[in-house]
């Protein structure tokens, strides 16, 4: 069995790599020679770089695959110790991890050879350290590969599905930064289509991934199956929607019109895949429709294994058109702009502002949008769930976080999102916004205790959705995470390290660093305000009057920076917004103290809401306590009021006056 095993793994490889090369003739994309004269990469880098490329996704595919088996799929023991199964599988996944990280190094000098047009020969030592981290594709490369031997390093070490879930989500990020790891201004769209392809790997990732390790542990024999393909099956479900999403967005941002569709070898490619997720996604229909039941004996486990071999076939196909449409030049025409800061924008500056513009306005930032859209639908399902079981839920928190949630989408995807990129005043408003006001109405909706009512508990040992959340309360990161001093320090402090060194200029230039700055605000914000006035269950609450003195502490630390922005006489951030700069932006330096401005103004509102709720929530409380009190002296006759008369007398009998 294992060398048929074997054999099936060779020769889905094999498939992968000739699909690809079959992708890129079709795209024009192959290698040629080049002309006499012009520096050429040489056959080995031309054809090596796709192959390595294919290597190292089918690597990042198998980690992913068993790691999810460990963590989700595969039955675990008691206090989410993982089963002998899913320790196989974390072993499985070290060791793919490994390879991964290898792969990626080495596609690193292909990169690099390939940008500068030299041959592997040339890819000295001098070159790599002088060229390789200056490409934004090489450094995500990098990070690749570290991120890849953690993940290696920390499978071999783990045992519980706790720590499994934390290497699956690196290995996701690790999976998804070549996608991020560049502007792509050069063909419009740019935040559509890196949110669009950084999904579709994720997605892909997972959906090919589990049905692997499925048909592994099939083949092998080593695993009831009934139960993990019945916890797959939503999953693979939300893959094919999010592939089948991305996969529209991706064609959008890369085809003029719909006519290239059938016009270019590009279009014809993206038609073939797409054709191919459909009949994946019938497949998988008739595996959880007609075979999951019967997964439980042994000739199911057999048919089971035979349909997954033939579902990876078809994945493998689809992975290696993939691969070859990720290495092909696109139809679409390059975007020229009026100016270098406009490209690199990657639009065209906006108006001088006003109040139309900023508050109408749009600028289309995918990721936000589609994350409000589900955080909406995902509450507005628990609190259907609650009232058809009769249990009534406050009709202000459903307010207050459909309010939150309008708000983050206005601050991303509104007009304050694109002058916040060419303006530090603006850039303010939108970060207070995103770190002050939307929070504390996400934090009042209460969407914790939400879900812990409103999901089921998982029968057995195995965790479900509600077992993860209680997890991730009571664990460590729980902890940390609401740790009076973490929150402080990532809220307030962080202001300081971020806007006072040349990081928030890194982060600027490039549309990961803006969305990786924006989740900051949110979740900076959002873990703050749940320590200070949170409905939600935490592992250590705080008593009202350390809430009190941590957010006035907090406005002082706060002020003191607005204060120094409105001070300053250098301009802030000058190697993004000294070259992104409209006309309108006449003085740099007046704008920083325009943002500090807006730093200190705006910071009054939010905090006056928070101290009304932590004075309301002080005397609900000690309203509550009375009333604890006064049943329990109904219930045993003032026992305690009894006793204190009776030491305060001993007290008096012992010191007479």
């Amino acid at each position: 069995m294992r060398s048929r095993i074997t054999v099936l793994g060779l020769a889905l490889v094999i498939l992968v790599l000739a699909i690809t090369a079959v992708t890129l003739v079709l795209t024009a994309s192959a290698y040629t020679p080049a002309l006499p004269g012009v520096p050429d990469t040489g056959p080995v880098v031309g054809w090596g770089l796709p192959i390595v490329r294919a290597l190292s996704d089918i690597g990042a595919i198998v980690t992913i695959g068993a790691l999810l088996s460990a963590v989700v799929l595969a039955p675990a023991g008691k206090d989410g110790v993982v089963s002998r199964a899913g320790r196989a599988d974390l072993r499985w996944a070290a060791g793919a991890a490994a390879i991964w990280a290898i792969l990626c190094i080495t596609q690193l000098f292909f990169v690099t050879a390939n940008v500068l047009g030299l041959p592997l020969r040339g890819m000295t030592p001098q070159v790599i350290s002088t060229y390789a981290l200056s490409l934004p594709s090489a450094r995500a490369l990098l990070i690749m590969a570290v991120l890849a031997l953690i993940v290696s390093a920390g499978c071999a070490a783990t045992f519980t599905t706790g720590l499994g879930a934390i290497w699956l989500i690196t290995a996701l990020i690790a999976a998804m930064l070549p996608a991020l790891g560049g502007h792509a201004a050069g063909l419009g769209d740019h935040s559509l289509a890196l949110t669009a392809g950084a999904a579709h790997i994720a997605a892909a990732c997972v959906w090919i991934g589990g049905v692997l390790a499925l048909g592994l542990h099939a083949a092998r024999g080593a695993l009831p199956m009934a139960v993990p393909i019945k916890r797959f099956s939503p999953i693979a479900v939300t893959c094919i929607a999010i592939l089948a999403v991305s996969g529209i967005a991706n064609a959008y941002t890369h085809l003029e019109d719909f006519t290239q569709v059938v016009t270019t070898g590009y279009g014809q490619v993206v038609l073939l895949k797409t054709g191919l997720i459909v009949v994946l996604g019938v497949i998988g229909w008739l595996i959880r429709s007609r075979i999951a039941a019967k997964a439980h004996s042994r000739s199911g486990t057999s048919v089971f294994a035979r349909i997954a071999g033939l579902e990876l076939m078809v994945m493998g196909i689809a992975v290696g058109l993939g691969v070859g449409l990720a290495l092909s030049s696109s139809p679409r025409l390059t975007v020229e702009f009026p100016s270098y800061g406009e490209s690199l924008l990657g639009a065209i500056y906006p108006p001088a502002p006003t109040v139309s513009n900023v508050l109408t306005g749009f600028n289309l930032e995918p990721f936000f949008a589609a994350v409000a859209l589900v955080a909406i639908a995902l509450y507005l399902a628990g609190v259907v769930r609650l009232v058809r079981r009769g249990v009534s839920w406050p009709i202000g928190r459903t307010i207050a976080w459909l309010a939150g949630w309008i708000i983050i989408a206005w601050a991303t995807n509104g007009g304050i999102s694109l002058y916040a990129q060419v303006s530090i005043g603006m850039h303010m408003l939108d970060h207070m916004v995103l770190t002050m006001l939307a929070p504390i109405l996400l934090v009042l909706a209460a969407p914790v205790t939400l879900a812990l009512r409103a999901l089921r508990p998982a029968t057995g040992d195995q965790r479900g959705p509600r077992e993860w959340l209680l997890w991730v309360l009571h664990s460590w990161i729980g902890v940390l995470l609401t740790n009076p001093f973490y929150v402080f320090f990532v809220y307030v402090i962080g202001l300081y390290g971020l806007y006072f060194t040349p990081i928030f200029g890194w982060l600027m230039g490039s549309h990961l660093g803006h969305l990786v700055m924006n989740i900051h605000f949110l979740t900076s914000g959002y873990l703050f305000y749940w320590v200070v006035i949170g409905i939600d269950p935490r592992p250590r609450p705080l008593a009202y009057w350390s809430r009190l003195l941590l957010l006035l502490l907090s406005l002082a630390v706060h002020a003191f920076f607005a204060v120094i922005l409105m001070m300053t006489t250098v301009q802030l951030a000058p190697q993004w917004y000294g070259i992104v700069r409209p006309d309108w932006v006449t003085n740099p330096v007046q704008d920083a103290v325009f943002g500090g401005q807006v730093a200190w103004g705006i910071s009054e509102i939010p905090s006056l809401i928070v101290l009304i709720a932590i004075a309301v929530q002080w005397s609900r409380s000690d309203d509550r306590e009375a009333k604890r009190k006064d049943r329990q002296a109904d219930r045993d006759g003032d026992a305690e009021l009894n006793a204190y008369n009776e030491h305060l007398a001993k007290l008096s009998g012992r010191h007479p006056q």
